[in-house]
């Protein structure tokens, strides 16, 4: 029993100790880290904030893009008759124009199989004519003639026409196959490279003699974007109106011709969401082949637009905003961005007149007491 009174005691005196411990703890830390003294810091509701005025400006606009040129036409040059060639008139890397004499297949052939068929129809005529003439003798005739007589001459009248027909026909045939004896260009172009020497035997089941390209005019694409597609159709009904499409060369240097809009295609790739575009360009002195990349340069003039850098452009969920202040507040104005120049967005003009765009990051407020500093 005294033991226990004892154990009890003591836990009571260990309990109090620890609580006066940590009492004494906690008023030195207190004393230790407590301000001495509370400072006033007093709060300026006047803000200064640095302004541009908005100006409408009219600009010309430049977008620029990656292209290729391609031939408008180019055609490759088969042989549609067998032959040796007798004469090549063509020379490799020559300008020729629409009809100009290439190659010659030896024609005798030709010619011989065209003599015949003039002789077959002479003679089919003359068979023709005879006929005719016996049948109408026998219809007019007083004598009276069995209906098997002038049945058979009226047969031999059909079938002596029928083969004068055949062979006006195969005289055509002939008259074509002698004409293909001699090869023309179909276009104006330039010829490539090609491996022919007189009397080399040719055939339409052989290789291809030698192509021509079409040089002048000369065809440039390149692509726009689907967006721009959609915001070039949206401005103007029609694309590329008002609009100057100009050229540099792989050295850099500006072609000397402005280009033709001809048409789109008539399908967006699904891969790069971009729609192929076509322009002519004169092309009089073959500075631009087939194959070869050049930078597309689309000028346009905006009228009533407005410059601002990007950096005073925020971009949102639903657009793009710039900071405006009017009449002692500040307010997020959506923007329509009509292209880049530069380090600067060219925007629609929806401003209000002395919009100022606001060149300081802060947050849109309706505080009264703002300071404006206009800058020029």
């Amino acid at each position: 029993m005294d033991r226990n009174k004892n154990g009890r005691s003591l836990y009571i005196l260990i309990l109090l100790v620890m609580c006066l411990l940590s009492f004494g703890l906690g008023y030195f830390v207190f004393n230790k880290f407590q301000t001495k003294e509370l400072r006033h810091i007093p709060i300026n509701d006047s803000i200064s904030i640095n302004v541009i005025p908005l100006k409408p400006e009219n600009i010309n606009v430049k977008n620029t893009y990656v292209g290729y040129v391609e031939a408008i036409n180019q055609v490759q040059i088969i042989p549609y008759v067998s032959g040796y060639i007798q004469k090549i008139d063509a020379n490799k890397g020559q300008y020729v124009s629409e009809g100009d004499l290439l190659i010659t297949i030896n024609p005798d052939e030709y010619l011989a199989k065209l003599n015949s068929a003039k002789a077959s129809v002479l003679q089919a005529k003359a068979l023709l004519d005879y006929n005719e003439n016996y049948f109408n003798r026998l219809k007019k005739s007083e004598k009276a003639f069995s209906e098997i007589e002038i049945d058979n001459a009226k047969n031999n009248f059909l079938q002596a026409k029928a083969s004068y027909e055949n062979s006006l026909a195969n005289l055509k045939f002939a008259e074509i196959n002698y004409n293909y004896t001699i090869i023309k260009s179909p276009i104006s172009g330039l010829i490539g490279n090609f491996n022919l020497s007189v009397g080399d035997y040719v055939s339409p089941a052989k290789e291809v003699l030698l192509n021509i390209v079409q040089t002048n005019p000369i065809r440039v694409v390149f692509s726009l974007t689907d967006v721009e597609y959609l915001d070039m159709l949206k401005d103007s009904d029609k694309l590329f109106k008002d609009s100057v499409i100009k050229l540099k060369t792989a050295n850099g240097e500006n072609f000397k011709y402005t280009g033709t809009f001809k048409y789109t295609d008539n399908v967006i790739n699904k891969n790069t969401n971009s729609l192929s575009v076509y322009a002519d360009f004169k092309n009089d002195k073959n500075e631009l082949l087939p194959n070869a990349f050049v930078t597309v340069e689309v000028y346009k003039d905006l009228k009533n637009v407005i410059l601002i850098d990007k950096n005073y452009v925020k971009m949102k969920e639903n657009g793009y905003f710039v900071n405006i202040a009017q009449n002692d507040k500040i307010t997020q104005h959506k923007i329509k961005i009509i292209t880049e120049m530069d380090n600067k967005y060219v925007v629609e003009n929806s401003f209000e007149t002395g919009d100022l765009l606001v060149l300081d990051d802060i947050k849109t407020s309706t505080t009264t007491n703002i300071k404006f500093n206009t800058l020029k």
